[in-house]
């Protein structure tokens, strides 16, 4: 399963640079849940609320212990489901209204992902431990300068040099896809 999010990111802001971009919310649902992130998130939910169907119809227990259980299990079914599906909708909102802007790479590394990590992105492991891509870059237009934290195996190959897509949100850079 690849990380489709950033090339779909990408190949959008390519075509429609300025804001509000026409975005098809199907086609940013594939793109986010093919990532290993989100469809940990959506099967997850989808298999907790199997079980918890199970669960209830199971001949073992007394009715109301098995409805306890049951309610429990669709709880965590359903919070894991809306996790994903507040991805799909946030991702959305980025891509329509962000304002897009080509930045340069200044630094590149990877390094040690950091204790709290992402709940986005890909498992990135190096020698047993998790690993992420951080650096620098400088907006193009502007000559101000960001911070950026990935956990995605594309990143990990940016260099000094490279631009790279951000997509900025209040003030805030809130995702990041290469310039192809």
């Amino acid at each position: 399963m690849g990380y489709e999010l950033p090339i779909f990111v990408s190949r959008i802001l390519a075509e429609q640079p300025a804001a509000p971009r026409r975005v098809p919310m199907l086609a940013v649902a594939r793109a986010v849940l093919a990532g290993a992130d989100c469809a940990i998130y959506a099967a997850g939910g989808a298999a907790l609320i199997v079980l918890a169907v199970l669960v209830q119809l199971s001949a073992a227990g007394p009715p109301a212990s098995n409805t306890r259980v049951a309610l429990v299990i669709l709880g965590f079914g359903v919070l894991f489901g809306l996790l994903a599906a507040f991805r799909i909708w946030q991702v959305y909102l980025l891509v329509r209204f962000g304002d897009g802007q080509v930045v340069n790479i200044v630094k590149a590394e990877v390094g040690p992902a950091r204790l709290s990590g992402s709940p986005w992105g890909e498992p990135m492991m190096s020698g047993g431990m998790p690993i992420a891509a951080l650096g620098t870059y400088r907006f193009a237009a502007s000559g101000e300068t960001g911070r950026y934290y990935m956990q995605q195996w594309w990143a990990a190959a940016l260099r000094p040099g490279q631009r790279l897509w951000v997509i900025r949100h209040r003030g805030r850079d809130v995702l990041y896809a290469p310039v192809t």
